[in-house]
């Protein structure tokens, strides 16, 4: 009986203890949730005034709407997280950072997307660096990269183009022609992706067959040294064909194509690169 008494009592005490470990944590957190609750529905927490900066295109309304902000509202009734994602969610928003103070004074600042390409469907679809269709117009912005060739008929404004594994060399194309190593951002009129190789079309009007999406940056770079010599001597050119020989062809008007490295053709007829742009040249292709 004496053995029983104290086995019961063992367990009597081990109930007791979980029980108060079991008790001391349901207080713990019924007093969190009391303060969380407190905190969410007092006044100070009460949205009293919002400034919204940075906004051009896109509308004040459209911007409180996707917030779900107003006077009076809770701002703590939706996390700052969901509520930067919903207005990240309008098409022209690139970037949203949110404050609140105790005041009730709410700041949001926007830094909104610019168009930097454009695809014409029916209307003109207006597409930022970050490849989103962000707007779209009828009239054609001529300060904008026209791009061809891409199937976008399914596509709406908010989506993004040239998110299959398949377009990943055609994204690296277009992100380079934008790499000021390069010099060539703002010289380049017209694109035009197909599957296995693009063109280009520059300011000047100068066609250049590009060829395949193999060796970019080498290419970019001849590309990049030729049109500064067509600059620097004035010729008057129609064509660069990058992929047509061993070395890039370039074509004046009215003229037939040569090698730009054939030094034995008459300068009357061919176009001849000067010695220095040839060697630099040289030395990228080494």
């Amino acid at each position: 009986m004496g053995k029983l008494k104290k086995i019961k009592r063992k367990k009597n005490r081990k109930f007791r203890r979980i029980f108060r470990i079991f008790t001391r944590f349901f207080i713990f957190f019924t007093i969190i949730f009391l303060i969380l609750f407190a905190i969410r529905h007092s006044s100070l927490f009460k949205v009293k005034d919002i400034n919204i900066s940075g906004i051009e295109k896109v509308k004040r309304e459209e911007v409180l709407r996707k917030a779900k902000l107003g006077p009076a509202d809770k701002f703590y009734n939706i996390s700052k997280k969901d509520r930067i994602n919903s207005i990240k969610s309008i098409p022209y928003v690139k970037d949203v950072k949110l404050t609140f103070n105790l005041g009730g004074k709410v700041n949001i600042n926007i830094v909104e997307r610019k168009p930097y390409y454009q695809i014409q469907k029916k209307d003109y679809n207006l597409i930022d660096s970050d490849f989103r269709i962000i707007d779209t117009t009828k009239d054609k912005n001529s300060n904008l990269m026209d791009i061809y060739g891409l199937d976008i008929e399914n596509l709406k404004v908010g989506d993004y183009i040239l998110r299959d594994k398949d377009s990943q060399e055609k994204v690296m194309l277009l992100e380079k022609l934008r790499d000021s190593k390069f010099n060539l951002e703002g010289n380049i009129k017209s694109v035009s992706l197909l599957d296995s190789i693009s063109t280009f079309v520059t300011v000047d009007g100068i066609k250049v067959e590009f060829g395949s999406y193999n060796n970019i940056d080498y290419k970019l770079n001849m590309l990049k040294l030729i049109l500064e010599d067509i600059k620097n001597t004035g010729k008057n050119v129609s064509l660069i064909e990058m992929e047509k020989s061993e070395n890039p062809i370039v074509v004046e008007k009215d003229t037939k194509e040569e090698d730009i490295f054939d030094n034995n053709t008459s300068k009357d007829t061919s176009v001849v690169i000067n010695n220095d742009v040839k060697q630099k040249v040289i030395n990228n292709k080494n």
